[in-house]
């Protein structure tokens, strides 16, 4: 049902807790499934530096959340933005289709984050989901 890099990112999360005195912050919650995450970033130069994150959800969301702020370092906040519902599916191998819902949860949550006015960060990308 789920790849192994999904199982390993919920058995294994990483990037867990909350950044103090951070440049950004969002939250996010699936209505339909009840998942909601917390996500804090720095920013320098433009990049996210580093990203930590609070989950409280189903496999795919914990592990979603996990690759998700791996992966979005080194980027800007737009180009993380960006990634769609199937990118980040396809990223992590795979997720059953009633499951993707609750992977863009991370994603949703970084869009909130950077479209605050007081974000250190660029202009939020369109919500895609």
């Amino acid at each position: 049902m789920y790849s192994g890099l999904v199982l390993d990112h919920f058995r294994n999360p990483r990037c867990i807790g909350e950044i103090g005195n951070p440049d950004a912050v969002g939250e996010a919650k699936n209505e339909a499934d009840g998942d909601h995450v917390r996500l804090t970033l720095r920013i320098r130069d433009g990049r996210i530096e580093d990203a930590r994150v609070q989950v409280m959800g189903c496999v795919a969301a914990i592990a979603s959340a996990s690759f998700f702020t791996e992966w979005m370092r080194g980027k800007t906040p737009a180009e993380a933005a960006s990634l769609t519902e199937a990118q980040l599916a396809e990223r992590m191998g795979g997720l059953p289709e009633h499951k993707i819902r609750c992977s863009l949860t991370c994603v949703a949550a970084l869009r909130n984050a950077i479209a605050k006015p007081d974000a250190k960060s660029e202009p939020a990308a369109e919500s895609r989901g």
